[in-house]
This record gives structure tokens, C-alpha cells and sequence, in this order.
């Protein structure tokens, strides 16, 4: 009986084959999206979930109003050692210090991650001492140990004990072997080392990791952990506002860790493979009842026959599961074939065949649930026998119902899709970030002493139009040169204090990056004023600052435009601009503008200048490129979400072709007649655009606010935004409205010219 439904479900697949296909392909893209995708969540998910107490481990993280982000785990060495005398809340407190400076062996250098530690370490993480001594918790001992994984792949079966290591200029013993992490953590270690015991006046960027006590109130802890002062003797050095992240969600909620493609977005690339399937599951479910009408004719026989509604409800889902499993099978092949950019685009570390597995996992409950619902649907047509239900009124309902979902869905993709790829567009084209990054580079030199000689070199490249011997450059961002609290004119009391960044700036570098004013002038060399950027104008409550001071410093002369110079979701702080030429770190840096579309040739001469200078380390940096680094993981969801668009439209406009089909199918005895009433082609045409164009109008109502709402609120993010303009929304429905009649039009013209004697009789 198997054999005889597999053979009629392959015979009704090959009959309606082009719908199958579109079925199959929808499908097909929409499992490998969704499997992907969870798969990756749950990779970006699990670090350090494998700890025995990990619900109750928790990173610590402070204000940091002078760096990239609000936040930062960078810490001081005492502070958990204060954290756990003074809340009994926390079990346990540890400082860990991530360190990859690389190592050599015997001149021979290897990548090594290596992690400083104190004794609470092993309280808090599952590691073993497997030989040797714990003398590398020493602080000041030149010791090391090692994990066993990397003893093995740096010396073979040979003992490390002993072993010299040279890391950071200075020569380590290593005194012990430890157990290896089983698996992913946001602290892995190759080497272990004490951390360097500071005080508090100083820090070399240590993490505070605390485990608290069981069934304690989480929120209630971090709200009093919030509000507590922890001092450290002087005014000056007082810090509050801390702040509690689990450890297992430190990967992706710590801002100043850089991911690729965020995790907001590879969830968004989760939902479109979800949407995709449901889009394509609508369609498919839609076709398969609309052939309900088409096939009575057979199922009466088969009922006349004496088959039960159960054997023709096992026939009919036999073709539903034989639909899926070709489509998880293509599905598996698009896996195969985009594995590998996949993982190094995720940067996934596991063995193909656990990747597999997974994916085979996530999909197989995708096509559980699909049955289900095709169960579902049949179910419904099976309260009567088959051959009255497929007659009932309400088919039409359904149909179009399936058609309003489908339309939606395409819709909200296509509009989410144009509006990212016009942000995109305007951050690197239109935008007005308060500095110019257009055709400029720069490199950082070290040890070049004369400066004078190297940009000469430099200015006879033919590329070159001009170079800036100046400040550090505004892209790649190294840091500031300062920061303060102020006081300021007319400030009201009980006002907040306003931190402000202060930064060396000259007349050569706002000249290079055409830095704009709002009020005022800029700011010439050797001038004794000051300038500020909006958001200190804004800051301060002032809406004209010229001639206004802050403490006993002179006038501002000048407010211009906040630089957005990094990440395009962090507002710009509050910056007050003096005179100064100085670099941040002591080296050299030379800033230059080259022809328009000449980088690649420009690069290279550039480097062929740079190799005469061999003891000279250097840093060659686009300013175009070192942007284009913020919007990576907006550039990957774009391509992500315009392959699944393209699919989701082509899948929803093969269903307006296969609907169509059916329906002319269906009513070409009622079109003979029209044509014999004396309806002309135009009429009859007429009556199908109407009712598909109705269809189109009712999606594009609903689809439009919706996907006005969903991108509103990710524009938010940004500190520039685009406009989403009214031409995106006449360009989508223009687009589909070609579609139906295109589609439409040709279909039903074919039936409509058929001769009416022949539709009748047959």
C-alpha cells in the first residue's frame, strides 16, 4: 500500500511541477537559514555554560565614560578581594587578567592565549594541577603553567616541566601542567600565570569574575550593588554603579567585544529562514487544497472504490512528506555547498559531523511541526467525507487568506531589506559625519627619526595629493589624550557633573577632515580658545557657547559638529578641543589623502616606501575600510536577508502563477460562458485583477506599518539615520503589481482564449 501512495505522490509532484519546485526551493533555502542559524545561537550561547556553578557566575562591569562604551569589564586587582569582604552575597570573587602577547620557544614563536590569575581561579573554574607545583601563583615568580593540550602540541610526549618560555620580553619556567577547558569559554587559556598585584590607583585592564550564593535574590543584589560606593581612600577614585552580567552572556552583551555579525542579527537571520518556511508552507498548503477541487473527480472514484477517508487522508499526507523530505535533502545539499564560508563567516569551531547532527536536529522539528500543521489542515476537511468538504464555501477564504499571509511576509522583507541596504548606503555615502574619510589614510611609524624625509618620500607617490604630519587620525581610533569632570558657565545647581574627553587638534588636521562649526570659527595653531562638539553644548544646557568658559579656562571660540568617529550606534560624547600636535603614544603619524579609485596602487607604493625603513614597525590604515569595519556584521544580515527576500518574492509569485492556474483551471466552464454572454478578454481579465489586486492592497495595508515599526525601532540604534522615504513603499508595490499582472495577465489570456465548446465539454 506504501508503494502504491508513494507512486501516486510522485505521479501528483511531476503533474504540478513547477509548483513543486518553488515549494521545494522555498523550503529548501528557508530549513538551511533556520538551521544555520540556531546553530550558530546556540555555539554564540554556550561559553563557560559547561562550569558546575555557571547560573551563579557573573562578570562585573563598571562605568567607562572614556572609552568606546558605556560599559567595560576592565576592573582593578582589589576589587574582588573587596567585593567579597564586603557582600555577603558573593560566595566567591576571582581577578582574571587575559593577556595574548604570543610566546617563543627556542626563537621560535606560537600564538598562546594566556590568562593571569589568582588563587580564587580555582575555586570558580573546573581545573586541575595534573603535575608539578602551584609555585606559578607566586606573584613575581617567573613561572608558568601549561595546559595539557598545549604541552602536548608544543613538546610532543616529552615532559614541559622545566621548559623555558619567553613572553613579553622576559624568560618564565614552566612549573606545572593543568587540565584544558572541555570546551568554549569567554577566559581560554593555553598558559596561567599570577596576576600582578596593583593597587587601586592602577590597573592593567583586570576582569573581576564573583560567584554568588545560592537562592539569593539576583536582582535585588544587583540593585544594591548598583547604588554601593566602593572607595579606595581618596575622592577622586571612588567607584559606583557597577553592574552584574552572566558569565555565559558575556560574549555577546559585553559591547566592547567585537563579533563579526552580532547576535541580534543572527537572530534576525533565524527569524527570515522561519518566515521563509511559513511563507513557502502557506503557499504549498494553499496549492495542495486548491488541487482538492481538481482531483474529485479521483478521490470519489477511490471513495466509490471503497477507500476510507483514513486511506485517503494517509495518501494525501504521504505527498506532504514526500515534499519535505526532498526539500530537507535539498536543504542538506545547500549546507554542503555553503559549509565552509558559513563557518568561517561564524567562526564555528566543531566537527562537521556534530554540525550536521544539529542542523538535521533543528529541521527535523521544523518538518515535525510543518506535519503537524498539514495534519492539522486536513483534519479540518475531514469533518464531512473528503468529496464534500473540498466543495464547501469556504475554500476561497482560505485561498485568499494564504495569499494575504504570503503577500506580508514578502512585503515586510522586501521593505526591511531596502531600508538596511539605504542606512548602509547613507552611513558610507550620504551621511554627515562631522569628518570627511572619503580617498585618506594613514600610517603609524615607529622609530623613524626623520620625519621630515619619510613624508617627502611619500609626497612624490603619484597618488598622493596630500599628506598631514599631525595629531594621531580619527580612524582607526587609539584612544583619547585626556578626560575631566568640568564645572561651566551658568551651571544650574544640583546639575550632574559632565565628563569631557579633551583632545589635541591643529589647523592641518581639521583642514584634512574638513571639520565643520555650527557657532563660532575653528580653532587656529597656537590659539589660546577652546572648541567644543554639540553634544558638550547640549551637555552643558548651552544654546550659544561662544565666549562661554568652563573652571579657569579661557573662552570657547568655536561648537562643531559631533565626529562620529566610531561605531555608528555609539553617540558621540562630550569633547572640548585645544591646540596640540602630539601623538597619544609617542610614535609618529602621517595622514594623506590619495586620487580617487587609486588605493590599491597607492597601498602598494606606499609599502614599497615603507620596506626601505626594515627595523621600522608600521601601521598602513583606509579610512574607508576602518569604517566599513562598524557595519560588517549590517553588511552580512543585508546579504543574509536580500538572498531570503529574493526567495520569499519568487516563492510568493510562483504562487500567484500556480493559484492562478488552478483557479482558471477551476473556472473555465464559468469563463466559456462569460465569452459566450458576450464577455470580452479585457472583462474577464478584468475580474482577475480585481480580486488579486485586492488581495495586494489588504497585504500592503497590514505588511507597511509593520515593517515601518520593525525598522523604526533598528534605526533607533543608530546615531545617523536615513529617511524611509515614500518611494520605497510606490517602488514595492509597483514592483509586485507588474508581478500580478505579468503573471496573472499571461495565464489567465491563455485561458480566456481557449474555444468555449471545448472548455464546456471538457
Amino acid at each position: 500500500m506504501i508503494k502504491h501512495y508513494l507512486k501516486v505522490s510522485f505521479r501528483n509532484l511531476r503533474k504540478y511541477k513547477y509548483q513543486t519546485l518553488v515549494s521545494v526551493v522555498g523550503l529548501a533555502v528557508g530549513f538551511a537559514c533556520f538551521a544555520m542559524a540556531a546553530l550558530w545561537i546556540r555555539y554564540e550561547m554556550s561559553y563557560d555554560s559547561f562550569h558546575k556553578d555557571a547560573d551563579r557566575m557573573y562578570c562585573v562591569f563598571m562605568p567607562d565614560p572614556f572609552g568606546q562604551h558605556s560599559v567595560s569589564r576592565e576592573s582593578r586587582y582589589l576589587m574582588a578581594e573587596r567585593l567579597k569582604a564586603t557582600f555577603p552575597e558573593v560566595a566567591d570573587a576571582a581577578t582574571l587578567l587575559p593577556l595574548n602577547y604570543g610566546i617563543k620557544i627556542e626563537e621560535i614563536s606560537f600564538k598562546a592565549d594566556l590568562l593571569g590569575i589568582d588563587s580564587s581561579f580555582f575555586n570558580m573554574f573546573d581545573v586541575k594541577v595534573i603535575a608539578g607545583s602551584m609555585d606559578f601563583l607566586i606573584d613575581g615568580n617567573k613561572s608558568l603553567a601549561i595546559t595539557d593540550k598545549k604541552a602536548r602540541q608544543l613538546f610532543g610526549n616529552e615532559s614541559p616541566l622545566g621548559k623555558k618560555v619567553r613572553w613579553f620580553r622576559s624568560d618564565y619556567t614552566v612549573c606545572a601542567v593543568v587540565t584544558d577547558l572541555p570546551k568554549r569559554s569567554n577566559y581560554p587559556f593555553d598558559f596561567l600565570h599570577a596576576v600582578q598585584k596593583l593597587d587601586w590607583n592602577m590597573t592593567n585592564g583586570e576582569h573581576t569574575l564573583v560567584k554568588l550564593v545560592k537562592g539569593i535574590d539576583i536582582e535585588a543584589f544587583k540593585k544594591k550593588l548598583y547604588e554601593h560606593k566602593i572607595t579606595t581612600g581618596m575622592d577622586w577614585n571612588t567607584f559606583t554603579h557597577l553592574s552584574l552580567v552572566p558569565l555565559t552572556s558575556v560574549r555577546y552583551k559585553d559591547p566592547n567585544v567585537v563579533l563579526d555579525v552580532k547576535l541580534q542579527h543572527i537572530v534576525i537571520f533565524s527569524v527570515a529562514g522561519l518566515l521563509l518556511i511559513l511563507c513557502t508552507l502557506f503557499n504549498y498548503l494553499t496549492l495542495f487544497v486548491s488541487r482538492f477541487r481538481i482531483r474529485q473527480q479521483e478521490l470519489a472514484l477511490r471513495i466509490v472504490c471503497g477507500a476510507s477517508n483514513r486511506s485517503l487522508f494517509v495518501l494525501l499526507s504521504v505527498e506532504f512528506v514526500v515534499t519535505m523530505i526532498i526539500a530537507l535533502v535539498a536543504g542538506v545539499l545547500l549546507i554542503l555547498a555553503i559549509d565552509q564560508p558559513f563557518l568561517e563567516m561564524s567562526k564555528i569551531r566543531l566537527e562537521l559531523s556534530a554540525i550536521y547532527l544539529e542542523v538535521l536536529t533543528y529541521t527535523g522539528v521544523i518538518i515535525l511541526i510543518s506535519l503537524l500543521t498539514f495534519i492539522l489542515t486536513l483534519a479540518v476537511f475531514r469533518r464531512r467525507t473528503l468529496n464534500i468538504s473540498i466543495r464547501r464555501s469556504n475554500r476561497k477564504l482560505f485561498r485568499k487568506a494564504s495569499i494575504v499571509v504570503q503577500l506580508i511576509i514578502s512585503i515586510v522583507f522586501a521593505f526591511c531589506t531596502v531600508v538596511i541596504l539605504k542606512q548602509m548606503y547613507h552611513l558610507h555615502n550620504t551621511a554627515d559625519l562631522g569628518f570627511a574619510f572619503k580617498n585618506r589614510g594613514s600610517i603609524i611609524v615607529h622609530q623613524i627619526v626623520d620625519m621630515s624625509s619619510f613624508n617627502s618620500q611619500i609626497k612624490q607617490i603619484p597618488e598622493i595629493i596630500e599628506t598631514v604630519e599631525t595629531n594621531d587620525p580619527l580612524l582607526p581610533f587609539y584612544g583619547k589624550s585626556s578626560w575631566a569632570e568640568v564645572d561651566w558657565t551658568d551651571k544650574p545647581e544640583n546639575a550632574a557633573p559632565v565628563t569631557i574627553e579633551w583632545m589635541s587638534v591643529s589647523e592641518q588636521f581639521l583642514s584634512y577632515y574638513e571639520i565643520k562649526t555650527v557657532e563660532g570659527e575653528l580653532l587656529k595653531d597656537h590659539e589660546k580658545g577652546f572648541m567644543i562638539n554639540e553634544s558638550a553644548a547640549k551637555a552643558f544646557g548651552w544654546h550659544t557657547a561662544v565666549g562661554k568658559s568652563f573652571g579657569n579656562r579661557a573662552p570657547i571660540i568655536g561648537v562643531i559638529k559631533n565626529i562620529c568617529n566610531l561605531s555608528p550606534t555609539i553617540p558621540p560624547r562630550p569633547a572640548c578641543y585645544k591646540y596640540g600636535t602630539s601623538s597619544l603614544f609617542g610614535h609618529s603619524t602621517l595622514m594623506f589623502k590619495y586620487a580617487e579609485g587609486t588605493w590599491e596602487s597607492c597601498k602598494r607604493k606606499i609599502e614599497e616606501v615603507i620596506s626601505k625603513h626594515p627595523h621600522n614597525s608600521y601601521r598602513l590604515s583606509n579610512t574607508e575600510e576602518e569604517y566599513d569595519k562598524f557595519l560588517k556584521s549590517e553588511n552580512t544580515l543585508l546579504k543574509i536577508l536580500t538572498l531570503v527576500s529574493l526567495v520569499c518574492v519568487i516563492v510568493c509569485v510562483f504562487g500567484f502563477v500556480s493559484m492562478v492556474s488552478l483557479t482558471c483551471e477551476e473556472r473555465r466552464k464559468e469563463i466559456a460562458i462569460r465569452k459566450i454572454n458576450g464577455a470580452t478578454i479585457k472583462d474577464i481579465l478584468d475580474i482577475f485583477f480585481k480580486e488579486y489586486l485586492t488581495l495586494l492592497i489588504v497585504g500592503a495595508m497590514i505588511a507597511f506599518p509593520v515593517g515601518y515599526l520593525i525598522m523604526k525601532r533598528w534605526l533607533e540604534n543608530y546615531v545617523v539615520q536615513t529617511e524611509m522615504s515614500a518611494w520605497i513603499y510606490v517602488a514595492i508595490l509597483l514592483a509586485l503589481i507588474t508581478a500580478i499582472i505579468v503573471c496573472v495577465g499571461g495565464r489567465v489570456y491563455r485561458t480566456s482564449r481557449e474555444n468555449p465548446a471545448d472548455s464546456i465539454k471538457g
